[in-house]
């Protein structure tokens, strides 16, 4: 029998991208993780059962990261966490994380932001316990202007392995401020304790479901709350805008909305296999004939539809 590969968790730096890079500084100043040999010619540090690379770029061209290590290494990628900056027209100071992919888009487009059209790749099964060691610190005192969210899917880059976007934003006078990348070091570490020291965090119990979110705006209000419960997974959100409807004259539905839910729900329950996929919707921000055409997909799945209470409820009786 041949030996079995070792599994990493892999981050990942830009040294393109301001943000990025004063996060990787943030967090080598702590001396957790030790110089490694370069991979691709790229600096690499490792610790335990987390990886770090440097890599040179921007994020959004780095496709196929995960099947990149694992090639050079030997190593398989179990997720990867990118350390990014945020950019947005509001300006507000944020911190931010989310998954990734455009589930939306038809299959013969160029995407835009990077990505694979019509995919999503899996989100990543910390993501939950991402958002909630983030929310620990909306007060912290080094980041007082700042604001703490979950984002909606969106943006590339593409790859089999699970992934999430952590940022700082959001603009050119908050990317590198050192507070922020402070806390996300406090994040990082807080989150990966365990694989640091080489050991396997204990899994949420098997009856607990991995939430997908539909509909709502693009800093995800319904997923920021309901993944805020303790034990909670989360997996794909999909914002109205990434759930294109389209209804004729005949009153027919249409449109690659099912395409973009089809996806988030696979590519969730690749995260979290053997798991079950429950939906909520943010029912207020569609049409009724949109809602409508919504259930009677999900229902044809068999999938569950369910609001905050009953996720509650489901979280406290796993």
């Amino acid at each position: 029998m041949g030996r079995l590969m070792t599994t990493v968790v892999l981050l990942v730096a830009c040294e393109g991208d301001e943000a990025s890079a004063s996060m990787l500084d943030a967090l080598l100043k702590r001396d957790v993780m030790l110089p490694s040999h370069p991979v691709e010619g790229a600096l690499a540090y490792a610790r335990g059962q987390v990886r770090l690379w440097c890599r040179p770029g921007f994020h959004l061209d780095q496709d196929r990261l995960d099947e990149r290590w694992s090639a050079a290494t030997g190593e398989a990628v179990e997720d990867v966490l990118f350390l990014s900056k945020h950019a947005a027209a509001s300006g507000r100071p944020c911190l931010t994380v989310h998954p990734i992919g455009v589930p939306h888009l038809h299959p013969d487009e160029a995407p835009p932001y990077g990505g694979r059209a019509g995919g999503a790749p899996p989100p990543s099964p910390r993501l939950a316990r991402i958002w909630r060691a983030l929310l620990r610190h909306a007060n912290d005192v080094r980041i007082p202007e700042f604001e703490v969210s979950l984002e909606v899917t969106h943006h590339g880059p593409w790859q089999q392995a699970p992934a999430a976007f952590l940022e700082v934003g959001s603009t050119a006078d908050t990317w590198g401020h050192s507070g922020a990348a402070e806390v996300w070091a406090d994040v990082l570490l807080d989150v990966l304790n365990e694989e640091l020291r080489g050991e396997v965090r204990q899994a949420a119990p098997p009856d607990v479901p991995v939430l997908v979110t539909l509909g709502g705006g693009h800093y995800a209000p319904r997923a920021n709350h309901m993944a805020s419960e303790g034990r909670a997974l989360l997996g794909h959100m999909l914002a109205n805008h990434s759930l294109p409807f389209v209804r004729n004259d005949a009153g027919e539905v249409d449109g690659r909305w099912s395409q973009a839910v089809d996806a988030a729900i696979e590519a969730s329950r690749a995260a979290h296999p053997q798991r079950s996929v429950v939906v909520s919707l943010d029912r207020k921000s569609f049409r009724g004939w949109e809602r409508k055409a919504l259930f009677d997909h999900l229902e044809a799945r068999g999938i569950e539809v369910i609001d905050s209470a009953a996720h509650r409820a489901l979280l406290e009786g796993a």
